[in-house]
């Protein structure tokens, strides 16, 4: 695959039987380095024009999602693990802590499919069982 790619994140969050879907869709950069993928990415928050940088590194049985602008922090999904992070927000730090299901990553020759199943909470408190799927394919 090349660097030039498309990743495009949908995600499914259940809080109370109550499911929100959200799906974004970001040109980035994609490497290959030492058996774990990178994918680097920006985004725009909606309300303020904030840019965010992302870096996604990953392999089958790890995910680090890392996001630095107005809201600063590192998640780390590992299989039948939990692992706990602190978010910084404008608004004050939060605690947030995921306890991973599953990881499945399934890499073809010009794409890689990876999906997250994952509790999520904050300040000690469950926030949601979530599903993260996020595809990476080439660009022409």
């Amino acid at each position: 695959m090349n660097n030039n790619v498309l990743i495009k994140i949908s995600g499914l969050q259940m809080v109370d039987d109550t499911g929100d879907n959200v799906e974004s869709m970001s040109a980035g950069k994609y490497y290959l380095k030492k058996d774990k993928h990178y994918v680097l990415y920006e985004d725009m928050d909606d309300e303020n024009d904030e840019i965010t940088k992302n870096t996604i590194k990953f392999n089958s049985e790890t995910v680090e999602v890392t996001r630095k602008g107005l809201v600063t922090g590192k998640l780390v999904f590992k299989k039948g693990k939990n692992n706990q992070s602190l978010y910084s927000t404008p608004f004050g730090d939060l605690l947030m802590e995921v306890y991973t299901k599953d990881i499945l990553l399934e890499e073809k020759e010009d794409n890689i499919d990876l999906k997250i199943d994952y509790e999520l909470y904050a300040n000690n408190s469950k926030v949601s069982d979530s599903i993260i799927n996020i595809n990476i394919r080439e660009t022409v």
